[in-house]
């Protein structure tokens, strides 16, 4: 009776004890962390007999966790594909962009997005080898079909040609799709490539994406267009970033309407052929609110902005600063085939002062370009344009006014009709044409 007691009494302090052990020493190497999400109706991959390894090719198991499943959940590992991953209608998450890892070896897009109402996050993707050029067909992630109403979340990309790719074979588009907190490095072409080859891409938000190829003395070499956006309509980009790279333009936006690009950030970039530029931007209405160009590399002749067709651009709050010329000249504004096109820009900083004087840029037809620039906005707000010399006088220009500077002193011209033709009016002296 003795001997029981005695037992029962060790027996209820070992259980006290592990009562009070912490829980996360309880469980540490034991299990991986669960997804965040409330739901619980997720499957493990590695139910369906997926390693994770990084050896063994997971491919099939993979394909039918995610055919058999709606909720499938990635554990800490890396793992192996030879064959693209068919993603439609489903959730699809790891334990982190940095501990569950999926690695192709195939010329193939990691991610197919055949469908809407996708939910991807908590994943690496990446392929094998540095160079991807020969391998254009590596997209991690490509949307086929229509895809809508999707979340892409906390993804990390290495060595891709492209990060995102709407698939040209059909038609395809994206609508009110949702990116944040992506990490692209090492991209052979773009990281953001949505350019619908039938209809437009409309009501989406991209937020936080970062893009690296390195830096300059260990870069990956090729020339690259960091986020490229056609036919986009009531899309909003929030700090975006365009870094450490090789780049022929950092934001490209073509036939793209009502587009809002909040904080974008171009650093670190080298621009090595002419007319490189940060902001291309044809047949479009964009407006920039903030942002910076920053300790860019200009190699050649190059521009902030450049306008093709009949482009409308807004841009508040912009900084150029720290931005060295090496064997090329950066200058504010680049246009080409442009008839209508107008530039309005405010509250713009520089340490180069070439970027601070109005300049006086015309459209083909005689119409201005720039038509405001910091403490020249007063002028701007009553319709006067600054110029050094005042431009031949034309129907294009009647009514407007034109400020130069003459002697040391401003004189303020106005283009008026006289009968037989048009002339310059000075606004002081009524009645005295130029």
């Amino acid at each position: 009776m003795k001997k029981l007691m005695i037992t029962l009494v060790l027996f209820s302090g070992v259980i006290a004890l592990i009562s009070l052990w912490p829980e996360d020493e309880k469980t540490q190497g034991t299990m991986d962390p669960r997804p965040e999400s409330s739901d619980t109706a997720y499957v493990n991959v590695k139910e369906y007999g997926a390693i994770g390894d990084g050896e063994h090719d997971d491919t099939e198991a993979i394909r039918t966790a995610i055919e058999e499943n709606d909720h499938i959940y990635f554990p800490t590992g890396t793992y192996l594909i030879t064959g693209s991953i068919e993603v439609d209608s489903k959730r699809v998450e790891g334990s982190g962009m940095d501990t569950a890892v999926i690695h192709s070896t195939a010329n193939e897009p990691i991610f197919r997005i055949t469908g809407s109402k996708n939910d991807v996050r908590n994943l690496g993707l990446s392929y094998e080898g540095w160079d991807q050029r020969e391998y254009t067909k590596r997209n991690a992630i490509q949307f086929e079909e229509q895809v809508a109403n999707s979340v892409f979340e906390s993804i990390h990309m290495v060595s891709v040609y492209r990060g995102f790719y709407i698939s040209q074979d059909k038609e395809n588009y994206a609508f009110s799709v949702n990116m944040r907190n992506i990490y692209i490095y090492q991209y052979a072409k773009n990281a953001i490539h949505l350019v619908p080859p039938q209809g437009g891409n409309t009501g989406s938000v991209i937020e936080n994406i970062y893009t690296s190829n390195g830096l300059r003395d260990n870069r990956y070499e090729a020339e690259v267009v960091p986020f490229v956006f056609e036919r986009a309509s009531e899309m909003t980009l929030i700090q975006l970033n365009a870094e450490w790279a090789n780049i022929d333009t950092a934001f490209q936006f073509d036939y793209c309407f009502n587009v809002v690009v909040i904080s974008p950030h171009i650093e670190g970039n080298n621009l090595r052929n002419e007319n490189n530029t940060f902001f291309d931007i044809n047949d479009s209405n964009i407006k920039i609110v903030g942002g910076r160009a920053y300790d860019n590399e200009i190699e050649a002749n190059s521009s902030i902005f450049t306008m093709k067709w009949n482009s409308m651009v807004s841009a508040d709050t912009f900084y150029a600063e720290s931005n060295e010329e090496t064997g090329g000249t950066l200058s504010l504004l680049h246009t080409r085939d442009s008839t209508e096109g107008r530039l309005e820009l405010t509250g713009f900083k520089t340490d180069k002062d070439e970027l601070l004087q109005n300049q006086f840029l015309l459209n083909e037809d005689g119409t201005p370009i720039l038509t405001r620039l910091n403490d020249q906005s007063y002028f701007d707000g009553m319709g006067v344009y600054t110029a050094t010399e005042l431009p031949e006088p034309s129907a294009s220009w009647r009514g407007k006014m034109i400020l130069v500077e003459r002697g040391g002193s401003d004189r303020i011209y106005i283009c008026v009709f006289t009968g037989s033709g048009y002339a310059w009016q000075e606004m002081s002296k009524s009645g005295e044409n130029t």
